[in-house]
């Protein structure tokens, strides 16, 4: 019952959050403004504040449990190495919103909300299982998932609706494993007054969108799902030898699929063509999508689902295989495997269609100042008549 209500509240308080927010916009000054590094599949300015209304939710049920249980205010609580540097992460996002920060800057303080999980206890537990002195592979590996998944859940901001969808459904799956792991706790609320919040945004996000979540709602989100991935995907139980280890790399991989596939097109992408995977463009597997054929209200629906389906078979994986050896790790395999293959194939299909648009415009440029010289004008047509 107490989970209802909190959901219930938390998507009420969220909606009527943005309404404010997005009345009150332009008094705030910022929006999807279009510089070099935010491209959007929309062009219509909207306003970027709508994550806020995340960090406000998960802020006050955050309070509200330390008001409860003052004692997980207490030395190393994985919650206040959660709300440190979640709070970090808005205040990067809300900066990088409304003055545009050096992209620098914004990546020392992504690593900086890795180390600061880290000093609270949150490490990737993977390389220590062969030997524990080789835990600052872990560390190492902790600050690059952090990092990783921030930049990824930024770049995937850029169709409507579909961050939100994909991190809702990470969320989702989160919370079964959390209960299959530890039941209800604490940890549980926080995570559904983040998806109440998620819920009331996407009421305004849904295509066409009226107001955008922008950095400030991307660093956020991103920094809650790398804190969850760390909790309950690459740490479950696993024994040292090298059949564990897949499936304790494959979990991750599951859940993350979407987003990891994404960026690593992108990036690819353009590298190869010889161009900053940092500078934004729609180039994205949304716009690829769109391009092949896929409707654009569709996207996040097939994405959101990919995610949910996905993550169930990493529960899958944990908690109904506990004798897991070889021919498990060979089969869950295969299901990314064909993914990725499946969604490069689409990806390279949009990619060329795009080619075929943008060579298909250039031509008719070209063309165009012949089609705008005028014929000499007959004698009728100018109206001279010979005598």
């Amino acid at each position: 019952m107490e989970s209802i209500i909190i959901l219930v509240g938390a998507i009420g308080f969220s909606y009527l959050l943005n309404e404010i927010l997005l009345k009150f916009s332009r008094n705030f000054g910022v929006d999807s403004r279009q510089s070099q590094n935010i491209v959007r599949w929309s062009s219509t300015r909207k306003p970027t504040t709508g994550g806020i209304s995340f960090y406000i939710t998960f802020l006050l049920a955050t309070i509200l449990l330390l008001i409860i249980h003052p004692e997980l205010a207490s030395g190393k609580s994985r919650y206040l190495g959660l709300f440190i540097s979640a709070s970090l992460a808005f205040l990067i996002g809300f900066a990088d919103d409304a003055y545009g920060t050096h992209p620098l800057l914004k990546f020392l303080g992504q690593m900086l909300c890795g180390v600061i999980l880290l000093a609270f206890g949150m490490q990737i537990q993977f390389f220590t299982l062969w030997a524990p002195y080789l835990w600052p592979l872990d560390y190492g590996l902790t600050i690059f998932w952090v990092v990783g998944i921030m930049n990824s859940l930024n770049m995937l901001d850029n169709m409507d609706a579909v961050t939100t969808t994909i991190a809702l459904s990470i969320i989702v799956i989160s919370m079964g494993m959390l209960i299959a792991m530890e039941g209800l706790n604490n940890l549980f609320y926080i995570l559904i007054a983040i998806s109440g919040s998620f819920v009331g945004f996407l009421f305004m996000n849904w295509r066409p969108a009226r107001i955008y979540m922008g950095d400030t709602g991307s660093m956020f989100i991103g920094l809650v799902l790398a804190y969850v991935g760390i909790m309950f995907f690459w740490n479950v139980e696993a024994s040292p030898d090298n059949v564990s280890h897949i499936r304790k790399g494959l979990i991750p991989l599951l859940v993350f699929l979407v987003p990891i596939m994404d960026t690593s097109f992108v990036t690819f992408a353009r590298i190869s063509r010889g161009s900053s995977p940092f500078v934004g463009g729609k180039d994205h597997l949304t716009h690829q999508l769109v391009r092949v054929g896929v409707p654009e209200a569709m996207v996040p629906v097939m994405l959101g689902s990919i995610s949910i389906i996905s993550g169930l078979l990493a529960i899958m994986m944990w908690k109904l295989i506990p004798d897991w050896d070889a021919i498990y790790s060979l089969l869950f395999a295969l299901y990314p495997i064909a993914l990725v293959s499946l969604f490069a194939y689409l990806y390279l299909k949009g990619a060329r269609i795009a080619r075929m648009k943008e060579q298909l415009n250039e031509q008719q440029q070209q063309a165009e100042p012949f089609h705008l010289v005028k014929k000499p004008l007959s004698k009728q047509e100018s109206g001279i008549v010979s005598s």
